[in-house]
This record gives C-alpha cells, sequence and structure tokens, in this order.
C-alpha cells in the first residue's frame, strides 16, 4: 500500500549514525562552539528579528529544509535577501494557535529546522520533555519564540542597538547594528555585535553580516535616542 499524500514521510537515516549539523548567520557562527546547531537540539530565540530571519536563511541555503509554524507574516523576502533558499521553506497556519505544538511535533519527523511560536505562553513540562525527546529522536533542530519552555537547550537573545542611513527622520535604511548573546547547556555566556549591511542598490548581492567594534553604535542612528519621523 503506498503512503497517504497526507502523511509526512520520515527523514531517512543519517550516514554513520549522525546527520550535519544546522548552518547559522555570522552573529551566532562565532559565539557558538561548534559554528552551528546541534542535530536534536531546541533553542529559543529572543529579540530583534533579523537573527531569526538568519537562521531560516543559512539552513534553507545549505539545502536543509524548514517549516515556520503559526507565523504568516514571517519575513520572507528578508530571508531571500539573506540568501535563503524560499523553495526549501514552508509557511505552516496551525488554525488554532494552542495546536502550533501539535504541528511543530509532526513537522519534527521530516523536516530539518522547525521554527514555531510558543503564543506568549508557558509549555507545561510534561508537554516540553514530550516535544523535545522527538526532536531528539528524529535528530531534528527545534527553535521556539514567544514563549517560555524548559529543557531548552540553548537561548539566543538579541537586541537592535543602532541603525545606518536614516539620519534625521529620513532617507534609507542601509544597516542596522546588532547586539546578540547566547548561553546554554556546556555553553557559557557569550555575546557579540554585528551588523547586517544592505547591497548598494541595484547590484544584486544579498545581505551580509560582518562583526562590529564597540564603536559601531555610534557610526549610524542611535534608535533608543532618535525617534524616525513618519513620511508626509
Amino acid at each position: 500500500m503506498s503512503p497517504s499524500p497526507d502523511v509526512m514521510p520520515s527523514r531517512p537515516p543519517c550516514a554513520h549514525g549522525h546527520c550535519a549539523p544546522s548552518p547559522v548567520p555570522l552573529p551566532l557562527a562565532e559565539l557558538l562552539p561548534h559554528g552551528a546547531l546541534a542535530r536534536g537540539t531546541a533553542a529559543s530565540v529572543t529579540g530583534a528579528g533579523s537573527v531569526l530571519v538568519g537562521l531560516v536563511a543559512a539552513a534553507s541555503a545549505a539545502g536543509h529544509h524548514v517549516a515556520i509554524i503559526g507565523q504568516p507574516k514571517f519575513g520572507l523576502l528578508a530571508v531571500h535577501e539573506q540568501g535563503g533558499d524560499l523553495t526549501r521553506v514552508a509557511l505552516v497556519n496551525p488554525g488554532d494557535p494552542n495546536t502550533a505544538l501539535d504541528a511543530a511535533s509532526i513537522c519534527l519527523d521530516g523536516v530539518d529546522l522547525v521554527v514555531t511560536t510558543l503564543g506568549g505562553r508557558d509549555v507545561p513540562p510534561t508537554r516540553a520533555r514530550a516535544l523535545l525527546a522527538r526532536c531528539r529522536s528524529h535528530a531534528a533542530v527545534l527553535v521556539v519564540t514567544d514563549g517560555r519552555m524548559p529543557g531548552i537547550d540553548l537561548s539566543i537573545q538579541s537586541r537592535t542597538v543602532a541603525v545606518a542611513g536614516i539620519e534625521q527622520g529620513r532617507g534609507r535604511l542601509r544597516a542596522i547594528t546588532i547586539d546578540t548573546s547566547v548561553h546554554g547547556r556546556g555553553t557559557p555566556l557569550r555575546t557579540g555585535r554585528y551588523t547586517l549591511t544592505a547591497p548598494t542598490y541595484g547590484n544584486g548581492t544579498q545581505m551580509t553580516w560582518t562583526p562590529a567594534g564597540d564603536h559601531a553604535a555610534g557610526t549610524g542612528t542611535d534608535i533608543t535616542r532618535r525617534p524616525l519621523a513618519a513620511a508626509q
């Protein structure tokens, strides 16, 4: 009997008993012990959305399949601009937000990177243990946002500290500078500052991450002191 088209096939066994880790953008590659997210682990991502977009872009560009659950307004254009492969990214609408974790559990069977919102809720320990066990048994990577879940292997926090290109509330946004911190099981707290820069208009290249020095926040617009003016 052929499998039902509604059933997601399981991921084939990994060669030599392991799978390649999930690649990450520069703000994380230089902060993680092995420069990537190990299979079978779960991470919490909070703060600046560019880091989460970078995770999806890096994984899909490397040929990994990604499912984004319960986030219909996720920036797919931003994924493309960071070099991601949109043919490997699926947006999943679970309908009821309360079923997002059910959808994530199913996707972990055959998708390399699963990104799901927790809808601002705290996940009960028993539910968290079952989901994390499924993540490990299927050698996937689970990323959760907007909520708390016990047993997370890695916490990734970031915040935008500066923007460049908008002077006195006018202009074209050219770059943002982000502070990122990473800590978790077996990973001591590490921090870094990085700048995401847009390509020169019309040159067709993708956005790039570069390390930023301590002076970076002063090279653009300090977003905490200078509000942007609305276009008239």
